[in-house]
């Protein structure tokens, strides 16, 4: 995903580049304004074929607040590699009123041994054929946390990511596994039948 973001940003900055060379001075010799074309044209094609790449690719967007769980794939980190791992979840979010609302959709969560195992619970759950639904629940900060504890627990958690690698073109979310919950899906809200 990478090389194809960095492919691509540079594709549309040489394509840029040549079409304001082009306009703005327009006396060059014609081969140069010919070689200019094709090789736009020829960008024009490398930025097609990296589009069809893109199309599909998971989320690293925060989730849904509520979605009902069709599958997920936990990929274990690789140290040989030193690739960080993932978890990816194909979910389709629910409204107010626990119907679906809009198309599903993949999502990419970095790797935590927590997260895996509820993971791996809700997978069982979808192979007996129950339907799973997840919630992911934002806990306020504690009334009595004072300014300082705060800062120093930010600065706890951001010296815990720092020795994980971060690739350019990905973002990496903060999420807490211990806010996400899975369990029954539950029934849809129905409006009441009139008198």
């Amino acid at each position: 995903m990478t090389f194809t973001i960095l492919t691509l940003a540079g594709a549309y900055a040489l394509l840029a580049a040549l079409l304001a060379v082009i306009f703005l001075s327009a006396r060059l010799h014609p081969l140069i304004k010919l070689v200019a074309v094709a090789a736009t044209a020829g960008l024009m094609v490398l930025t097609y074929v990296d589009i069809g790449e893109l199309r599909g690719l998971p989320s690293d967007g925060p989730l849904p607040d509520a979605f009902k769980l069709h599958w997920a794939r936990v990929v274990e980190p690789n140290q040989l590699h030193n690739e960080p791992g993932h978890v990816f979840l194909w979910i389709e979010a629910l409204d107010k009123d626990n119907y679906p609302s809009g198309t599903p959709r993949a999502y990419q969560l970095p790797y935590d041994p927590e997260l895996v195992k509820k993971v791996e619970v809700a997978m069982a759950k979808i192979t007996t054929g129950e339907s799973i639904a997840g919630k992911v629940e934002t806990a306020p900060p504690p009334q009595d946390d004072t300014a300082e504890e705060l800062a120093a627990q930010v600065q706890v958690r951001s010296g815990q990511n720092q020795d994980q690698s971060s690739q350019t073109g990905e973002r990496y979310l903060k999420f807490d596994p211990a806010n996400l919950a899975f369990g029954e899906l539950p029934p849809p809200v129905t409006p009441g039948k009139p008198q």
